[in-house]
């Protein structure tokens, strides 16, 4: 008599053994069962049904299970058994390689149940341990911004758990974020493309994570920009003229350097504004740099060991998720040592160039604060100043000084990737040698002296102490420049 098998086998994954059974475990009034993979680990099993497959008979089903001979009819069916069997085995073979396997996490793998008193172990749950991880990182802008996106999702994309997540689930979010939803006859929710874009950029990075962990499957992938059928991710409208131009920097420069501030000003005011002015062109001759950076900026070995001819520091924005340290040089070009000499602290090893903008806070949630609320005072001065000094109506802020470093710089033709190292790319560890090797100091200097049209001042030269030699060089220059 021929034996019948009553399963089909693959290969184990670790510890675990996957087989194709025949779920009889529910009492039936009819004779026919759903197929199911099992899953073991020492002597547990879970078992996963297969919706998406017929139910069969017990006959039927053993019937192809001890199918031996590739011209049975019943081969093509188990072959196309197989395949599926084989398919999971794919699956927890990648799971295996980012966690180690138990049965209730190829559970919570398979069926986006969460895992049982592990509330980490979910589409919410690895959100919060990504804020949770920026926040020990100190980058508590980024976190807050997570966690607002959070806070959107959850009130508006429905109850989530475990990791019953998809695109549907991402399509209702978006839609209340895109059209807004009536609560109690309130539209609410609705916001603006750029915070919806970043918004779903920060959910993206979630289920990035999902699938690294091994929880979301690459298959389900809801987000693509050319995919119409999937969730497309705006971008910000694109700024118009948020620059300033090197003639307009200028003009605020010598509105600095002059004092040149109305009449009608309350002098406690003019005092305010004249440091905010400061800070504005500081960010702007610092290579672009936000305040952020501007009150992290230290009188470090960098500035000593050049004779206080440049900064070094690293950006804030970018050094927890860079490899080379974000490192940026910046030369101390004459109008900037005028607005160091004017609002600056004096050098001191280590000292905080600026620290009118933190105050001694070393708590990062109240620097976030602190940095909020000066960025607003410089954004309230600057627009003041343009308009009752200049006659501007521009709206400037912070986020100019930026823009109009790497613009000026490259509409007076200095290269590319000078702009982009001197706003934060980096060259390796060795700071002094990377810089100095990549564009010397004397170069720096040049480039950033173009940030503003103020010509050098003219050597004095004393002729009753020169020697002939140089007497007789003095001329020669001077019949060279005159083409003598």
């Amino acid at each position: 008599m021929k034996d019948l098998k009553t399963s089909i086998k693959c290969s184990k994954v670790d510890n675990c053994s996957l087989t194709l059974v025949l779920d009889k475990r529910t009492n039936k009034a009819t004779d026919v069962y759903p197929l199911a993979i099992c899953f073991q680990i020492s002597a547990k099993r879970y078992y996963y049904k297969l919706k998406d497959m017929d139910y069969q008979s017990e006959k039927y089903f053993n019937d192809v299970c001890s199918v031996k001979g590739a011209k049975s009819l019943l081969m093509p069916v188990r072959t196309e058994w197989q395949n599926v069997l084989e398919g999971y085995r794919e699956k927890v073979e990648k799971l295996s390689q980012r966690q180690p396997l138990t049965l209730e996490l190829i559970r919570t793998y398979l069926s986006g149940e969460a895992m049982e008193e592990h509330h980490e172990t979910s589409f919410i749950g690895v959100w919060e341990g990504i804020i949770a991880k920026m926040k020990a990182e100190d980058r508590v802008g980024t976190a807050e911004n997570y966690q607002w996106a959070l806070n959107s999702f959850q009130k508006y994309a429905g109850d989530v758990s475990g990791f019953k997540v998809d695109k549907n689930v991402i399509n209702k979010w978006n839609d209340a974020m895109q059209n807004g939803v009536y609560i109690d006859g309130v539209l609410t929710g609705k916001i603006a493309d750029a915070t919806r874009g970043m918004y779903l950029r920060t959910c993206r990075v979630v289920w990035n994570e999902c699938i690294r962990q091994g929880f979301l499957t690459e298959d389900k992938y809801p987000f693509s920009n050319k995919d119409k059928t999937l969730i497309s991710i705006p971008r910000g409208k694109r700024r118009q003229q948020s620059y300033l131009s090197v003639d307009e920097m200028t003009k605020l420069y010598q509105v600095f350097t002059e004092k040149n501030y109305p009449d009608t000003w309350d002098p406690a005011y003019k005092a305010r504004a004249h440091e905010s002015l400061g800070l504005f062109l500081a960010q702007y001759l610092c290579n672009g740099f936000n305040l952020t950076d501007a009150g992290r900026l230290q009188y470090n070995r960098t500035y000593f060991a050049e004779g206080g001819k440049a900064f070094e520091f690293m950006r804030k924005k970018t050094s927890a998720r860079s490899n080379d340290m974000s490192v940026v040089i910046v030369p101390i070009i004459e109008p900037l040592q005028v607005i160091l000499d004017e609002i600056g602290a004096k050098p001191e090893k280590d000292a905080y160039v600026f620290p009118q903008i933190f105050k001694g806070v070393t708590d990062e949630s109240q620097r976030r604060k602190m940095t909020v609320q000066e960025n607003s005072n410089i954004k309230d001065r600057m627009i003041r100043i343009c308009k009752d000094v200049l006659g501007w109506d521009k709206v400037v802020s912070g986020t100019w000084a930026r823009h109009s470093f790497a613009t000026n710089l490259k509409l007076a033709g200095v290269e590319e990737q000078y702009i982009s190292e001197s706003m934060a790319h980096s060259h390796g560890n060795d700071v002094t040698s990377g810089y100095q090797d990549m564009y010397p100091l004397e170069i720096r200097f040049r480039n950033n002296s173009k940030l503003l049209n103020i010509g050098q001042k003219e050597e004095t030269i004393n002729i009753d102490k020169l020697s002939k030699k140089e007497m007789k060089e003095l001329l020669l220059k001077m019949m060279t420049e005159k083409g003598i």
